[in-house]
């Protein structure tokens, strides 16, 4: 029984751990949208620079198809 008792005794020890680690993700969360707030541009221009590069690879893939099958016809 005390095996047992132990094993029980320390599951409720991590769900404890668990509930402590929640609310601190909870202020992280809160204390996030104040500083998402501010820089709203740099997101904006972040977002644009990223559909950019999203093209570019794209493009850059395409190109390399491109250059492969003439290589293997090569």
């Amino acid at each position: 029984m005390s095996p047992k008792l132990t094993l029980d005794n320390e599951v409720p020890a991590i769900n404890i751990d668990q509930l402590n680690m929640v609310p601190p993700i909870d202020e992280a969360a809160v204390e996030k949208p104040v500083i998402k707030d501010e820089p709203k541009g740099e997101k904006q221009a972040s977002k644009k620079i990223k559909k950019k590069s999203k093209k570019r690879s794209k493009s850059k893939k395409s190109k390399k198809t491109v250059e492969d099958t003439v290589a293997k016809e090569a």
